[in-house]
This record gives structure tokens, sequence and C-alpha cells, in this order.
């Protein structure tokens, strides 16, 4: 199995990053294959990708605009080896890495990997990464101090996590049976989570391979580049409205369960349809949406004129929400956050005697919000194999 890896790294511009992550890889891996993937590059890096001259390196590049999921895929498609890595241009892998990632892949198929930074998301905890200041980009690095500390790191056994994580190892036909990230994210953001999720629902298993370490910069080539600083908010934003589009809960929802929901919508506005559209599959009401969806579909995959139903059409969805719009509350809004939670909670919820004779089966209400289960359904196993591939 020794060599048998292939490790990947999706480029936009930044190209002394990348120069510097080409470096310390065959630095540290004289003979592993090495993948590079740029769409849209614009200052050099395509160019300079032609130039390596490197029997073991493997590069595509395009002009085109393209997400983080269609880089990492395409350098998932064209790598040749059985296992794959996740890095970033902004990371300097440890001298034991290989060693250590390979071993961890002998007895599980998908891995996280040790993830050292400096003192940026110190209060982010997280089973696979650790806090210690080496510097803060390449210049500044003191590989010495880093690579002595991975020296005198004591041998650690692997760790579940149900932790998400983009710095991963696995098994490459794995990624290729769910057809790898979902592009839905553009360009970046919640594809981790996404990714994650998918593979838990398909039957894999989270470990942390604690002996595994990469030194990471921190977001050079994404959050913090001066590309995207000044954008991130509204890309994290929208991923994440992207991403209850797609499962209808979030990342840290008890269940996984993707509903169908059809909201039933007294007095809408366009603030109340921008809040709430997201949370389900179909709202009915007497809203005219074409301005809304001029606006909101350039940020989306999902067709959105398709969401958007008369109050008079014959409601089809599963689950059945009532709400007035002119209640719309923090409350109101964290109730449609977690709807899927809720309604499991609701079900469960033993009740007396007398609700019983009150109340209507399968009928809820929380807070403003009437709910009435019309079938019980659930899809999340449809979502797993993505379909846009």
């Amino acid at each position: 199995m020794q060599n048998n890896i292939s490790l990947l790294v999706g480029l936009k511009n930044n190209l002394e990053y990348s120069k510097n992550c080409y470096q310390y890889l065959r630095q540290n891996s004289l003979d592993v294959e090495i993948v590079f993937v740029s769409y849209g590059s614009t200052d050099g890096t395509n160019e300079w990708l032609q130039l390596i001259d490197d029997d073991n390196f493997i590069c595509f590049f395009s002009s085109e605009e393209k997400t983080l999921s269609d880089t990492y895929n395409k350098a998932i498609d064209i790598a040749t080896k059985d296992y794959v890595c996740f890095l970033h241009n902004d990371m300097v892998i440890g001298k034991n890495f290989l060693e250590e990632i390979l071993e961890s892949l002998l007895k599980h198929k998908i891995v996280y990997y040790k993830v050292i930074e400096p003192p940026i998301f110190a209060e982010d905890k997280r089973l696979w990464k650790e806090v210690r200041d080496f510097g803060d980009d390449f210049t500044s690095f003191r590989s010495h101090d880093f690579f002595q500390f991975e020296a005198n790191q004591k041998r650690k056994e692997f760790t579940s996590t149900e932790d998400v994580s983009f710095f991963l190892a696995a098994k490459r036909n794995v990624l290729k049976e769910i057809k790898g990230l979902d592009p839905l994210f553009k360009p970046m953001f919640c594809e981790d989570d996404d990714l994650i999720l998918r593979l838990k629902m398909y039957g894999e298993k989270t470990f942390v391979a604690a002996n595994a370490l990469v030194y990471h910069f921190v977001s050079k080539t994404s959050r913090f580049s001066s590309e995207f600083k000044n954008r991130t908010k509204k890309i994290e934003e929208n991923s994440l409205r992207n991403f209850f589009r797609k499962w209808g809960f979030h990342g840290q929802s008890k269940s996984k369960k993707k509903l169908g929901y059809g909201l039933i919508l007294k007095n809408p506005t366009t603030d109340s349809i921008k809040q709430l559209e997201i949370f389900v599959d179909h709202i009915y009401s007497d809203f005219n949406p074409e301005q809304y969806i001029k606006e909101e579909q350039k940020n989306t995959l999902f067709d959105l004129g398709k969401k958007f139903k008369s109050i008079n059409d014959g409601f089809t969805d599963d689950i059945m929400i009532k709400f007035d719009s002119k209640k719309m509350s923090e409350k109101n809004l964290y109730i449609f956050k977690n709807l899927a939670d809720i309604i499991i909670e609701k079900k469960q919820t033993k009740i007396n005697i007398l609700q019983k004779i009150l109340s209507k089966p399968n009928q809820y209400r929380s807070n403003d919000l009437r709910i009435e289960i019309m079938r019980e359904a659930s899809y999340e196993q449809q979502l797993i194999i993505r379909d846009n591939a």
C-alpha cells in the first residue's frame, strides 16, 4: 500500500502559497502522487502548473469559474491511486504524515488527520484540531519547531468522532460511489457538512488519525484571501440557506430526516418569504413570487419557480404547516429552523387523557405554527448519492 495515495489540492489564485505548498509536499514525500486542480485562477497559477516537471504530479486547470466541490471532484477523478487525501495550499504536512495516514486507512475508510493551527479560531474546539502557533503564513512559519513538535508526539489510538471536517483521507471509490462533493454550495462552505452527512448515511464511520499531523495557516485561499474576504459572510449565509433547502435541517440537528413540508402562509410579505422559503418544499399563498425568484434564483441550483403554489392549489406535501407571517418572531423562526427535531419530539411526547380527547392525531401546535402530518415519509436516503453529478 506504500504510496498508494494521492494528495489532492484545490487552487484558486494565491500562487505563492501554491508554490510553497508544492515544495513542502515534495520535500516531505519524494514520490507520492500530488494532484493540483485550478479553476478560474488569473494570477499565473495555470501557467505555473504547466512548468512543473514531476513524474508523480498530475494537474488540471481551466479559466472556467467553478466551485470548491467541482475542484476536488475533478481531483478525485484524475487521481490514479486507491486512496485520496484532501489538502489545502496553505498547509504543510508533517514528516510522518504519509506513513501515519496510510496506516490509518488500512483500518478505516474515512479518517480525519490532525490539524495544528495558530489561534485564529481558538474557541472552535474539535477532536481533530489543536491550537499551536508555529506562524500564520509561509514567511513566518517556524518549520523546525513544527517538525520537532511532531517528533515529540506520543502515540495515540484512533478515535471515532461525530465532528465534521473537510480535512480527510478516504478510499477513493467510496467518494466516487456517492458522486463526490455537491456543487450546490457555490463557491464554497457547507460542502464538508453535506459530504460527511452523506457518508454517514451511506454507512461509513469517521475516525481521527491523531498521529498524522498537518500545519494549517487557516483559510488563506478562501475566507481570508483578497478575493473572498469581503464576501465571506454573504457566501456562508447563502451556503447555509442551500443546505436547508436540500436537507430541511441544519448540521447540528438531532434528527437527520428529510421531511416533506408544505407551508400555507397567511399575509405573506417579501421579507417573510425570504426568511421562510428555505425551510419548506412548497409555499401555498397569494404571494406573487416573480420578483423574489428573479433576485434569489442566481443564489441556488434549486428551481425556485416550482416552490410557489396558489393558495387554491391542492395540497400535495407530507406535512402541512399553517402560519401567519404577521407573527414572525425569533421564537417562530427558531421553530422553522428546527422543524424535524420539534416534530419528532412532539410525536414522542406523552399526552394525558384530556389532551387526547381535545386534540386530533398527528396535529400539533408549536408556538404560532400549526403542524399536521398528512403522511409518514422521509427522503434522506435519496440524497446520499447526488443527482446533479
